[in-house]
């Protein structure tokens, strides 16, 4: 079973949102100069299900990165390419946005209209041979392209989501679709505050059940600041016990007990069961810094000061592992889904040149589709599309309802069952979900989700809440006299008062 059902899977299911870049720089001419015959390389590149032909300059491995030749990708991608010799930096335009990059620096920025976003790469472009090179997968990810790698055929796999969307929305419109966009602009402005009561239960490896149920409540401002706070009641006996039998199972020390192990494992279990645990969140998504804080002796159990507040910078932690968090942060502030895909499918990491493209191409065209007006069927005041897909071994099937009155949207309903096929080559077994989310006219939320993964994980959730206009405020950071501690410093074991 192919890897790339799994990613089927997981694009489908962020549509769910719905609901709720030195002197040698001098050598990168504004011309052109082709060589009267392709120069060879180890490497080959694949935009858009098409090779690449690189005339004078290949791409390359340093320190075991691929970086690809500026100029030839970028113009392959439609783009104006330009430098500057005294900066040293490099830049390529396309659609109203720039890409900025500077010879042996990690840092790059990206500009669309007004606003400019500064990047840090892992990696710095350098010069060779007269010719710049630049990491292929932020070269790629700048202008919204999926980067993979095809191991058995050492391509580069570039798919340019933007112009596959693009191309898919060409001739179709869409009304229902920015008249749902107007409805969620109420909750991208002005401050809201959030109600909502929750339950779940889950088993692992058929052990279990571990359950869960809670409160949450907060207080939002605009699409990014937020304040929250959030008690849980957990039982894990049943999970506990399962996994302490597993381990034991067969050892010489089946059936004995380590008094007090068990002694304080069981005073923990009983105080996450009958007291539970508070957790409060505070920051800016917009910036990414955000803050949390855990009642009880968790933290003083972790070795960490009671009363302290973790840091976590959101931006670094994405960046980390390859995705643009700036680039999800501004698709979701719209909640437009059509921004939401293009991210979603930006970050896929594709391993089949001669499949992936068309995989991707499909999805994309489904996608559109479904937003489309001709695919909303009008039941009573209300309209509905389904989106279905089967491939690569993944079935998805999606209801999405436009709640209308006076030609308005005031609520939506979104439905989603999706199944994928196990992969014997990476042992990720077969999954099947079950999620349905909605939001009343009286701005009512509910949401509930089942997912099986053939006894590795089984799961379930049930939520309800509400939202209300409020004139308060969130509170965005930890008391002036808190202990702030880095994330990353728990996690290296040097933490330090902020």
């Amino acid at each position: 079973m192919t890897r790339f059902s799994h990613r089927v899977l997981a694009t489908a299911t962020a549509l769910t949102v719905l609901s709720t870049g030195a002197s040698a720089f001098a050598a990168e001419s504004a011309e052109t100069t082709a060589a009267p015959e392709a120069a060879e390389s180890a490497i080959a590149v694949q935009l858009d299900g098409n090779d690449l032909t690189f005339t004078d300059a290949v791409p390359q491995v340093k320190d075991e990165r691929t970086f690809l030749p500026f100029r030839a990708v970028f113009e392959a991608m439609g783009a104006e390419v330009s430098y500057d010799a005294a900066t040293n930096q490099v830049s390529a335009t396309r659609d109203g946005t720039t890409v900025t990059m500077t010879l042996d620096s990690t840092e790059a920025t990206v500009t669309t209209g007004d606003v400019t976003t500064t990047l840090a790469m892992d990696v710095a472009p350098y010069a060779a041979e007269n010719r710049t090179y630049v990491p292929v997968r932020f070269a790629a990810q700048a202008f919204g392209c999926a980067v993979g790698w095809d191991q058995d055929d050492s391509t580069v796999i570039l798919v340019d989501t933007q112009k596959l969307l693009e191309d898919a929305k060409a001739d179709n419109t869409y009304t229902y679709l920015d008249k749902y966009l107007a409805y969620n602009e109420q909750f991208m402005t002005g401050n809201w505050e959030m109600k909502a009561d929750f339950d779940a239960s889950a088993t692992v490896l058929g052990m279990g059940p571990a359950t869960l149920e809670g409160t949450m409540s907060g207080i939002s401002a605009g699409s990014t600041q937020v304040e929250a706070a959030m008690t849980m009641k957990m039982d894990l006996k049943a999970l506990i016990d399962g996994f302490n039998g597993l381990v034991s199972a067969g050892t010489e020390t089946e059936g004995t007990v380590d008094a007090e192990a068990q002694a304080k494992t069981d005073a923990l279990l009983k105080a996450l069961k009958e007291d539970g645990i508070s957790m409060e969140l505070r920051g800016d998504l917009g910036t990414g810094m955000l803050y949390f804080t855990l009642s009880g002796d968790v933290l003083a159990d972790a070795g960490i000061p009671a009363d302290s507040w973790i840091s976590m910078d959101m931006g670094a932690l994405y960046g980390a592992m390859g995705m643009d968090y700036t680039a999800l942060i501004d698709a979701s502030k719209t909640l437009d889904p059509n921004a939401l895909l293009q991210t979603s499918l930006s970050g896929m990491t594709l391993t089949d040149k001669d499949a992936d493209y068309a995989a991707v191409s499909a999805l994309v065209d489904g996608v559109a589709k479904f937003l489309a007006d001709d695919s909303f069927v009008k039941d009573g005041s209300n309209y509905t599309t389904t989106y279905t897909l089967n491939q690569a071994g993944a079935d998805v099937t999606i209801a999405f309802t436009l709640l209308m009155r006076d030609d308005a949207v005031v609520g939506s309903d979104l439905t989603m069952k999706a199944t994928s096929g196990g992969d014997d080559e990476t042992g990720i077994p077969a999954m099947a979900m079950d999620m349905k989310a909605g939001m009343d006219a009286d701005n009512n939320m509910t949401v509930s989700m089942t997912l099986d993964s053939n006894n590795m994980l089984d799961m379930s959730l049930e939520m309800t809440g509400s939202y209300a206009t409020t004139d308060k405020a969130p509170e965005l950071t930890p008391p002036a006299d808190a202990t702030v501690i880095p994330y990353e410093q728990l996690l290296t074991g040097t933490a330090e008062q902020a």
